[in-house]
């Protein structure tokens, strides 16, 4: 397989040590920072440095891994469609849904295997709650993702991430999705009128179950819960990784990991490019959009508070 990965910071370093784990046969960089393309390339063996934008698409490529800010969003994905490509992008979709709309667009024309980087997906830990689910009526879900500020230029500027709640509580509300079926924002204030680092929200869920979530990035350490109460007892997730630590519904546990997240994620979309399977992919761009779209409307309702607020 001859693989392409555009952004090579942090994200862009987990996909590209994936992709050589699952054996691709070329694995070409490119990085605005030329630098940090050849720091990556020394980290790869064998793998290439691309010269120019664009440069990619001219390399007969199985799979294009995009991971770059969300401003950037857009573009790639639409000329990845256009050719014919195989794409993964990382989460969130974009800055708002509306800027990746064509991205839909061209996907109902011109369908080629994409996902989007979603990664708790893909735990045991998920994919077990999901099945223990399956059936039950949910009373509710309170959960909290809590951590700190990211140290890269473009996080913080709501133009470029969307603002650190849209690009962070993005995997709280993807999750939220994942194990309610369906979530309508009621309401959502944030601390600050300048930059959402703290929100608070409650949920509408699927069959009338209620929900509510408080994300911030004003913390020292991460903490991240998410407990979900149905009539038959309880789930609760805790920790980065999810492990579900309580189950009073059955009792059951997920079999433990056998490989990194990020690993697993990538290797599964890889190996659905390679045998042709889209079903192996458990985020994919249409799937992805309607998270984005959950985030605008919460976004958008802490924006008109802020906007209308009586000064003190």
């Amino acid at each position: 397989m001859r693989v392409a990965v555009v952004g090579c910071g942090r994200m862009g370093k987990e996909r590209a040590k994936a992709a050589k784990s699952f054996g691709v046969s070329t694995l070409l960089l490119f990085d605005e920072d030329a630098g940090r393309a050849e720091s990556l390339a020394t980290e790869c063996s064998g793998a290439q440095c691309l010269n120019y934008p664009g440069e990619w698409f001219d390399n007969k490529l199985d799979a294009l891994f995009i991971c770059t800010p969300p401003y950037c969003r857009g573009p790639l994905e639409i000329q990845a469609v256009d050719v014919g490509v195989p794409f993964f992008v990382e989460k969130p979709v974009g800055v708002t849904a509306s800027q990746v709309e064509a991205v839909l667009e061209r996907l109902d024309r011109g369908h080629v295997i994409n996902a989007v980087g979603y990664m708790n997906r893909y735990r045991n830990s998920i994919l077990h709650s999901r099945k223990v689910l399956i059936g039950r009526s949910l009373l509710g879900i309170s959960a909290h993702w809590i951590g700190r500020k990211y140290r890269v230029p473009w996080w913080s500027v709501p133009e470029l991430s969307g603002g650190p709640f849209n690009e962070q509580a993005t995997h709280l509300v993807d999750l939220v999705r994942v194990l309610a079926g369906s979530v309508k924002i009621l309401h959502a204030a944030a601390n600050s009128p300048e930059n959402e680092t703290s929100v608070l929200a409650s949920l509408l869920l699927q069959d009338r179950g209620l929900g509510s979530f408080l994300y911030s990035c004003e913390a020292g350490e991460k903490d991240i819960l998410i407990a979900v109460e149905t009539s038959e007892g309880a789930l609760e997730l805790r920790g980065w990784d999810l492990e579900l630590v309580r189950n009073t519904i059955d009792g059951s546990l997920p079999e433990p990991e056998s490989m990194p997240i990020f690993e697993k994620e990538t290797h599964a979309f890889l190996h659905a490019v390679k045998t042709r399977n889209p079903k192996l992919i458990l985020a994919d761009f249409r799937d992805a959009f309607q998270t984005q779209v959950v985030m605008d409307t919460a976004v958008r309702m802490i924006r008109s508070q802020q906007q209308c607020a009586v000064p003190a």
